[in-house]
């Protein structure tokens, strides 16, 4: 009988633990939950009713802690209600700062303003690191004002998401520029 994978699944996250080395993979645990920790911090929580906002957009934590509590304290007739589709009426949307930072970039770039344009895509890649969407905006602005090899990188990270459209926009600008293309 094999032992089993000493893994801990957290979400979408999969940590290995060696047993040789528990300090190190103790240390590896520790960083990507702060890697987490980092990017959910700009994900917030909106409430809307027939597509209009009820009240400005609530910090992620803040509504799940809100969440836990009404369980805790409605407890089974909550659960009730909403088996009958009264919680239905009111949409929960989860947002991310950086998907309006990433906007501002593309109004500042059709605006013609490049270098506010570059800032904000580089301040939403802070704000959630590898997004698909900011990479290939980010590498197209790269390659417009001539720094290539940089926009190249940007074009590969956006290309290695094979679900998202601009990852699909961007394997199909890396076969041009690899063919020596001059097109976007």
């Amino acid at each position: 009988m094999s032992e089993p994978d000493p893994k801990v699944l957290l979400g979408k996250l999969a940590f290995k633990l060696d047993p040789e080395k528990l300090d190190e993979s103790v240390r590896d645990v520790a960083n990507k939950l702060k890697q987490t920790v980092d990017t959910t911090r700009y994900s917030k929580v909106r409430l809307s009713f027939k597509g209009k906002p009820l009240m400005a957009d609530i910090p992620l934590g803040l509504f799940l802690a809100g969440e836990a509590a009404s369980l805790w304290w409605a407890g089974p007739l909550r659960i009730i209600l909403l088996n009958l589709g009264i919680g239905s009426l009111v949409d929960v949307e989860l947002v991310h700062d950086a998907d309006e930072v990433l906007r501002k970039g593309q109004e500042l770039f059709l605006e013609g303003e490049v270098d506010d344009a570059e800032d904000a895509y580089r301040k939403a890649l802070k704000m959630r690191p590898g997004d698909t969407a900011t990479c290939y905006n980010l590498a197209v602005l790269l390659r417009v004002t001539g720094r290539r090899p940089e926009a190249i990188r940007y074009f590969e990270q956006a290309a290695a998401d094979p679900d998202h459209p601009d990852g699909e926009k961007a394997r199909r600008t890396l076969d041009k520029m690899n063919r020596g293309g001059k097109t976007l």
